[in-house]
């Protein structure tokens, strides 16, 4: 297969495509919460002989995903945790503030959220993924949420090209799983697919490893179980692949790994003595804005209560290339030790697994395997989306010259 394409192009987008070239058809599967442990745990999914780890991001699987698909760190797509700081109140999510004037044991309602989040898509247009979870009604006014659009058929994402965008407009043949399918349907829709349009490039999705290492923990009945499942999928993902003919290469990777918890750090008290402090409470994570002062003094309670984990401030988060124009995920936050979780907070409640902690935690690190070697220059998340466009015909020139290496921590 031939492709060419204007250098000026290429730059601009970051990838060139070379021609003539001879490609091999590729096979992506991410697994949500596949990390080096749970890869070994579950015996290799699928026996894949080429195994490896990946540096991760700083945040959670909506700044991972976007990282593995356009290469690039977050602080260039701009994508970290699930909810940001909007840059002016009144912003898409400012209507559900109204949820407040129901009853808190009436809003909270999962069923009630749900519905509430079908109204915001359809009425707002998103394609992409949106749940309310427990995020009180008041802070909807000057919340924003950065995933709008749908990632595996979004061209770009915070303005850079994903490596499935690259791919289609070079031509190639290319099947994303459709994320909003039930994890059975999806699996049936794709084996079926990859055999009846045999595709250069295929992207599955697996999730339901995540939610049983969420439930149960790691080494639990549930997660082995879930990982049988992931395990039989991808093989017959496989099968279905090569029987489109010609060589085929197949990449499982994760997005981050999980920790088992160990301690539940009930935030109540903390919100009540900074009563006022516009902030955030993730699982892992408690998110600041404000001047200096207001800072200084969100960093003292934090001290005052004993909480292992680490204070970042701007400065910190520069060197986890995290994104810090204009503050959306915070201008400093508090990210707990590995084995801590914030209970209640306003994404959840206590579980047994959770992951979101800082860049040399084990449980932010990404597991890699292959039927291929792995490049020893694939070492990040930044790095998978350059050796799947080298494999598919396509040269890397990645712009602004991104490495995939994260600046580690203090």
């Amino acid at each position: 297969m031939t492709q060419q394409t204007d250098s000026a192009e290429a730059r601009e987008r970051g990838y060139a495509l070379v021609g003539p070239v001879r490609h091999r058809r590729v096979l992506v599967v991410f697994v949500d919460a596949l990390g080096p442990s749970q890869l070994e745990a579950s015996g290799g999914l699928g026996g894949l002989t080429h195994r490896g780890h990946l540096r991760g991001i700083l945040g959670y699987s909506c700044g991972a995903l976007p990282t593995l698909l356009t290469g690039a760190p977050p602080e260039r797509h701009g994508r970290m945790c699930l909810f940001s700081h909007a840059e002016r109140e009144g912003g898409v999510l400012a209507p559900l503030k109204w949820l407040g004037l129901l009853p808190r044991l009436v809003h909270e309602r999962g069923k009630l959220r749900r519905a509430a989040a079908k109204v915001l898509m359809k009425t707002a247009g998103l394609t992409g993924y949106v749940d309310l979870y427990r995020v009180p009604p008041e802070l909807f006014r000057w919340l924003d949420l950065p995933e709008r659009e749908d990632l595996f058929n979004a061209e770009r994402i915070g303005g850079v090209e994903t490596f499935l965008s690259v791919a289609r407009r070079a031509g190639l043949r290319v099947f994303a799983a459709p994320w909003q399918m039930p994890e059975e349907d999806r699996w049936a829709h794709t084996c079926a697919v990859l055999r009846a349009r045999k595709p250069d490039l295929a992207f599955a999705y697996a999730t339901e490893l995540d939610g049983a290492l969420h439930r149960a923990g790691n080494g639990s009945r549930e997660a082995w179980a879930a990982a049988r499942r992931v395990t039989e999928r991808i093989e017959r993902a496989v099968e279905a692949m090569r029987s489109g003919g010609g060589e085929v290469t197949t990449v499982v990777v994760g997005d981050h790994g999980m920790a088992d918890i160990r301690d539940v750090v009930d935030p109540r008290r903390l919100l009540e003595e900074l009563r006022g402090t516009r902030l955030f409470v993730d699982s892992t994570m408690m998110r600041f804005w404000g001047d200096d002062r207001t800072l200084e003094r969100a960093r003292e309670r934090m001290a005052a209560h004993g909480l292992w984990g680490r204070w970042l401030d701007e400065e910190a988060l520069v060197k986890r290339q995290a994104p810090v124009r204009g503050a959306p995920y915070g201008q400093a936050l508090f990210v707990l030790r590995e084995g801590a979780l914030f209970a209640p907070s306003f994404v959840g409640g206590a579980v047994r697994g959770m992951h979101g902690y800082d860049l040399d935690s084990p449980s932010a690190y990404a597991a890699i395997a292959s039927d291929a070697p792995v490049p020893e220059d694939c070492g990040a998340l930044a790095d998978v989306a350059g050796w799947v466009c080298s494999m598919l015909g396509l040269d890397v020139a990645r712009a602004g010259g991104e490495t995939g290496q994260h600046g580690g921590p203090p």
